[in-house]
């Protein structure tokens, strides 16, 4: 019998960081606007979002590999991280802003923390992990016997 543990560790991340959002969203509607701290919601439970649907993807036979729970905290950290500095970091888009290849600070840990560095590290995690994830000859044949047992 395989441990549902990190599934459900997962999905429970799942689920409260759709929370966050959905608390985050729904706080925009009060009279005087959202509070600052409701962007915190929005900036944590997207990366909660994004690291819980790595780790379930990851998942086989209940088993989430150490590999693929690593890259989960490491997405959550980057991302969450990105987007907490953007917050954190004053505003200083004005004529004296300080650039990075041409991007304001806050716009460029952004678009660089969020989409080019985890665009970078996944792929190299992904291949390092590959050997063990996918299947072997001797789970390939039984797939072949099962679907001939299964045609018959």
């Amino acid at each position: 019998m395989t441990d549902p543990m990190p599934t459900r560790f997962a999905l429970a991340a799942l689920v409260l960081s759709c929370s966050a959002i959905a608390v985050a969203y729904a706080l925009a509607f009060l009279p005087g606007g959202a509070p600052p701290w409701a962007a915190w919601g929005l900036a944590l439970g997207s990366a909660g979002v994004l690291s819980s649907m790595m780790a379930l993807g990851a998942t086989r036979g209940g088993r989430l590999r150490p590999m693929a729970l690593a890259a989960s905290i490491l997405t959550f950290l980057v991302v969450g991280g990105s987007f907490g500095a953007a917050l954190v970091l004053p505003p200083n888009e004005g004529p004296r802003a300080v650039l990075v290849l041409g991007l304001p600070l806050r716009a460029a840990i952004v678009l660089y923390g969020v989409g080019i560095v985890p665009m970078l590290f996944l792929p190299l995690m992904y291949a390092a992990s590959f050997d063990a994830d996918t299947l072997s000859d001797e789970d390939l044949e039984r797939v072949r016997r099962a679907a001939q047992e299964r045609g018959a």
